[in-house]
């Protein structure tokens, strides 16, 4: 197994008034697998905290988080000194917030620290960004054109496993079709994805595999063909009810209690 989250729990230690210290518990008894040559997508509503899963396996929480589990890479454990080693080579990041670029640094000199490739100036063509974008610092890029240019960069990296949170807001649909054959080449390429997304349309078009997030945790792991017939094939309550309120499933047929 390429990745395995094991019993993942996160939890946050809290400050209230007068100082008195609170526990507070986000994810719960998380599992995952993602195999080698596929595509993963965790799929659950906007603010659900399923950010967190990519910040745990890529030990970017913040120093208030309590963790508790297995995270492995490869069947062995993914520890702070490994993923320093692993990180911008065999694993790659596309960030949701586009502030994870350094200022101080031209995109294009960013893009060629973490470059195994040399077509640089190819790829961001395919994603509409010309070679003059290479020499403007990030201040002077739109939202949009820099999602598209971390996107870029982990198309460059050649990695092995791509972590990708919210990778296409703020992307138009030629951009969004990008990243889809992007990830279809990941595939084709004998390498994987994590793609954590409120994006389920998007989902469809490149994973495997969709796993449901709810409260905290992984209720239902889905192949894709189980979403045929409007999502028949699911088992979980929420699974169903999120499917069957997506607009060409029929957005009215979300019943109250369907979430319950």
């Amino acid at each position: 197994m390429l990745l395995s989250v094991k019993k993942l729990n996160i939890s946050f230690e809290q400050y209230t008034s007068f100082f008195k210290k609170r526990i507070v518990h986000v994810v719960h008894d998380l599992d995952l697998e993602v195999k080698d040559s596929e595509i993963m997508a965790i799929f659950g509503a906007s603010g659900s905290g399923k950010s967190l899963l990519a910040h745990a396996i890529l030990g970017l929480l913040p120093y208030n988080a309590i963790v508790n589990g297995e995270i492995l890479y490869k069947d062995e454990f993914l520890s702070k000194e490994r993923l320093n080693e692993l990180y911008g080579k065999e694993i790659s990041f596309i960030p949701q917030t586009v502030n994870s670029l350094n200022p101080l640094l031209k995109v294009g000199k960013q893009s060629k620290y973490t470059a195994k490739k040399s077509d640089i100036g190819k790829v961001y063509k395919d994603f509409g960004l010309g070679k003059d974008i290479m020499d403007l610092y990030p201040h002077e890029l739109s939202g949009g054109m820099l999602r598209r240019v971390l996107v870029s960069d982990a198309i460059l990296s050649d990695a092995n496993l791509v972590i990708a949170d919210e990778p296409t807001p703020g992307m138009d649909t030629k951009s969004t079709e990008t990243i889809i054959n992007y990830f279809d080449s990941v595939k084709k390429s004998g390498k994987s994805a994590l793609v954590i997304t409120h994006d389920i349309e998007m989902a469809m078009q490149c994973a495997d595999r969709i796993a449901f997030f709810y409260d905290g945790t992984i209720i239902e792991v889905a192949n894709i063909d189980q979403l045929s017939e409007a999502g028949r094939g699911l088992k979980h309550p929420y699974s169903k009810a999120l499917f069957r309120a997506l607009p060409e499933n029929g957005f009215n047929s979300l019943k109250e209690g369907d979430l319950c």
